[in-house]
């Protein structure tokens, strides 16, 4: 019986050797927050502005009168500086539209213009639909911060796109007055939006 107890007694002990003690394991985590704020800017570069200058020449035709050709003058002239990418990291942006009217300080008499009134196109591709219209008269107030119905396509592509179409006098008949300062701007605001 000695012997059998010694036998157990050793295979036990052989049993707690060879078997490995139970695996303890802990865990540690890392937690990685962050934000991004809404806002647009103009790529490449992440600027915050766009544009051209759009030098038309010669504003009248040979009898005084207003060229008749000056929306396909402005999209020739103006070029690829017409076209912009913009791009926003909220959902909801909104357009804001301001054409003003090409004036001259020179004065202007009964049969004369100083004023060329027009309306001002900019065009807007959304991740769904392309050529959105949003449009702005000089003669009217500014188009106000409209949203633009979608996030702005960022296809690699230029998504912004400006033309301006209607050119006038405030009267058919009238002439241009002389003048070297005619002036006017189209101004387009793209922000986040809510």
């Amino acid at each position: 019986m000695k012997k059998l107890a010694c036998l157990s007694i050793a295979a036990a002990s052989l049993f707690a050797i060879a078997s490995p003690a139970a695996a303890q394991t802990t865990t540690g985590t890392v937690q990685i927050t962050g934000t991004v704020a809404p806002k647009c800017l103009v790529v490449p570069g992440a600027g915050s502005t766009f544009g051209t200058t759009v030098a038309l020449g010669e504003l009248a035709q040979a009898d005084g009168t207003l060229a008749t050709d000056l929306a396909t003058r402005f999209s020739s002239v103006g070029g690829a500086g017409l076209e912009a990418r913009v791009v926003c990291t909220s959902a909801a942006p909104t357009i804001a539209v301001d054409a003003t009217q090409i004036t001259s300080a020179t004065t202007a008499v009964a049969g004369y213009a100083n004023r060329i009134d027009y309306t001002a196109h900019v065009f807007v591709d959304t991740t769904s639909t392309n050529d959105v219209e949003f449009t702005n008269s000089s003669t009217a107030a500014a188009l106000a911060a409209t949203p633009i119905g979608g996030r702005l396509a960022n296809n690699g592509g230029n998504n912004i796109t400006i033309t301006a179409t209607n050119f006038a006098t405030p009267a058919a008949t009238d002439l241009l007055v002389a003048a070297t300062d005619y002036s006017g701007q189209i101004v387009v605001v793209i922000a986040p939006g809510a």
